[in-house]
């Protein structure tokens, strides 16, 4: 028999059978995925916030909210993996489980290749793992590239986020040949503020791939209002 290790809750620190015990998990307001037929883009709320964008299919965990802004945070600058597990566990138990249709392939947002070496750690590929570990989903890192190296987007407007994201992505040959093998994909990326990022990378795959079907998942969004 299989006994499960007890271990510490990333949020609550107290002793728990699973990386975000039961009692912080209940505590948690995460999206109705049901009720908008695992499309956020029918929510109003989420159809308003993303107004510039060309994509008509978004799948979230919540809004970005304490405590999974905590644990984005503590991924994405420390590099604490542990939370990339926790966070992809809840992702795929949430919205992923009675998907009906799952895509056939994982994409992850890209860094430019600068900033990935500075940093060294992508936290959209380290989360896209750990869902592709859960779901026996592939993941490909090679597909799409960041050829345009943007300054950080945090502070920008829509309008300045759009602008500087424009034709900063790219599909080489073989990606080209590629992606022609795939019918329905997923662009991942852990949060989505306005959009601008996700479309920018939407629009570099349909270029090559009219017919491909394009859904954009992301941990969280926080979007300008």
């Amino acid at each position: 028999m299989k006994v499960a290790l007890s271990q510490n809750c990333l949020v609550c620190k107290q002793s728990s059978n699973s990386a975000i015990c039961h009692y912080c998990i209940a505590d948690l307001t995460l999206f109705d995925i049901d009720r908008h037929h695992h499309n956020l883009m029918l929510s109003p709320k989420v159809s308003l916030g993303l107004t510039k964008v060309d994509f008509t299919q978004v799948m979230a965990l919540a809004d970005y909210q304490w405590p999974l802004s905590k644990l984005l945070t503590g991924l994405k600058f420390s590099k604490h993996i542990p939370n990339a597990h926790a966070l992809a566990t809840l992702f795929v138990r949430h919205c992923l489980s009675s998907m009906p249709v799952l895509p056939q392939l994982i994409i992850p947002m890209p860094l430019h290749k600068n900033r990935y070496l500075f940093r060294k750690f992508n936290q959209s590929i380290e989360l896209t793992k750990q869902i592709c570990k859960l779901t026996q989903l592939d993941m490909d890192t090679s597909i799409i590239s960041r050829c345009k190296s943007t300054p950080a987007q945090t502070n920008l407007s829509a309008y300045q986020r759009h602008k500087n994201l424009c034709n900063a992505f790219e599909i080489n040959v073989a990606a080209q040949r590629r992606l022609k093998n795939y019918r329905h994909v997923a662009l991942f990326d852990d949060v989505i503020t306005t959009g601008s990022t996700m479309n920018g990378a939407y629009h570099s795959l349909r270029k090559h791939h009219p017919s491909l079907k394009v859904d954009v998942w992301s941990i969280c969004l926080t979007l300008a209002r």
